[in-house]
């Protein structure tokens, strides 16, 4: 697996179950669950550094292959992402803030697909989704589409992450 998760403030345990949380849900998604799949079979390693730091809240400090996704991120999508904001739009007011964190983690990770465009392989002939045959893959369509995906199914049973953030 080249996705390393590492933690400062959580222990390697939460990180990692914040992590495979987050991403259960969005691999509900078909064009999640391939573009993880393909991040974690490169030969690029990346490293996704779990936070709590409040100071570190929607704020992109992401750099050289380390992503870091803090869990009290609650940015709203940008103005081009209509389908993310379609479906974070229908989450429950006391769910919103565990969701809009799950979603910062797919917005990372699609900019990490879109940064690393020229370096994967995802011209896959099997792939139901011809525009990631494109030269330029971007991260936006990768969200609306993943948001698109999501829209119909059941939203994650967590309402926050409460149970991680009480043991620190």
């Amino acid at each position: 697996m080249t996705i390393g998760i590492s933690s400062k403030t959580l222990s390697d345990y939460d990180a990692h179950l914040a992590y495979n949380t987050a991403t259960a849900f969005l691999r509900k998604s078909d064009l999640a669950n391939y573009l993880i799949d393909q991040l974690e079979q490169q030969h690029v390693k990346l490293t996704v550094e779990v936070s709590t730091d409040p100071a570190l809240a929607n704020q992109d400090v992401s750099n050289n292959g380390a992503i870091v996704w803090n869990l009290l991120s609650n940015a709203a999508p940008g103005p081009n992402l209509a389908d993310v904001t379609a479906l974070l739009s229908r989450i429950p007011a006391q769910q919103k803030p565990y969701v809009t964190s799950l979603w910062s983690l797919m917005h990372l990770l699609a900019v990490a697909c879109q940064q690393l465009n020229s370096q994967l392989n995802f011209r896959d002939a099997d792939a139901t989704w011809p525009w990631l045959d494109e030269k330029v893959l971007s991260a936006n369509d990768i969200e609306n589409v993943v948001a698109r995906e999501l829209s119909d199914l059941p939203l994650p049973d967590e309402q926050n992450w409460e149970r991680l953030l009480k043991r620190n």
